[in-house]
């Protein structure tokens, strides 16, 4: 049997990110196994153009590199040199069912 993942959620980092992108809603800031996963809901993003997306994940990597690299927790400012998880995640209701969409994407460090 499998070990379970260690997942870590800072709800600071996420308030931070959500106001260098001048966004409403704050992200979930989640670091799971090492990797710094970063998700923002309810921006209707899942149905933006793919370049709009990729724009948007790049600039929010960005953000959070620098939220990172400034923490006071060597453990997350550890993340700001790895690759870093950008997710949208959306919910709509289809013929009276909740449908969730997800789009990820893995921004490397030099991304």
């Amino acid at each position: 049997m499998s070990p379970l993942p260690e997942v870590f959620s800072f709800r600071s980092v996420g308030d931070a990110v959500a106001r260098g992108l001048h966004v409403d809603e704050s992200p979930d800031c989640r670091l799971a196994n090492g990797r710094t996963v970063i998700t923002f809901r309810r921006l209707g993003a899942v149905g933006w153009s793919e370049a709009q997306q990729m724009e948007f994940a790049l600039r929010a990597a960005a953000v959070a590199r620098a939220v990172l690299a400034q923490h006071p927790r060597a453990q997350l400012r550890r993340g700001a040199t790895r690759a870093i998880v950008i997710a949208f995640k959306d919910a709509i209701v289809l013929q009276g069912c909740e449908v969730t969409r997800r789009w990820e994407c893995i921004v490397p460090l030099n991304g």
